[in-house]
């Protein structure tokens, strides 16, 4: 029979994050899907929910950074996807903002590829062992990896999440 905390896996708010310019939101919302087909049915992008909506006058990269920081707070697991090939400035000031918050390195997953820069995969290793760090050379690597983290870290959710209610993350998403 398998651990009891397993019930709780689809039900584990994991949120990914990575470049929106083209082709890598199509390569998020793959990674998405598939993780989605392994059974954490409550992956998300940001771009998944409706709320917060932008308010008049907010520009627009003000607002996408509000909206992943709201996001980024009511998520168990964040997954940080580091592309080759794109500017992945914001999805560094993602990871930053969730780190300066004490107790969220160790339910950061930091992936990365080997030309990474290597000032973020060395912000990752200061946060390990932590933060985990997940190299990749292909988008299976990642849903693989991302994948075996998870089940790792839902003992820790176990408590929390059997209990909790839907909420927000269920009924603002699309």
């Amino acid at each position: 029979m398998p651990p009891e905390y397993l019930t709780i896996l689809p039900n584990i708010r994991v949120l990914i994050l990575g470049s929106y310019s083209s082709p890598f939101l199509s390569r998020l919302e793959s990674i998405r899907d598939e993780i989605i087909d392994r059974g954490i049915s409550n992956a998300k992008l940001v771009k998944d929910f409706k709320v917060p909506a932008q308010q008049p006058n907010e520009r627009l990269q003000a607002y996408n950074l509000r909206k992943s920081e709201y996001w980024i707070d009511r998520a168990d697991i964040m997954i940080f996807v580091f592309f080759d090939g794109t500017d992945n400035a914001s999805v560094g000031i993602e990871l930053r903002t969730t780190l300066n918050n004490p107790g969220n390195a160790w339910r950061t997953l930091l992936a990365h590829t080997e030309t990474t820069r290597s000032l973020v995969v060395g912000l990752g290793i200061r946060y390990q062992p932590d933060l985990s760090l997940i190299p990749f050379s292909n988008d299976e690597d990642i849903v693989e990896q991302a994948e075996g983290n998870v089940i790792r870290l839902l003992e820790r959710f176990y408590s929390l999440i059997y209990q909790r209610q839907s909420g927000e993350w269920e009924f603002f998403s699309i």
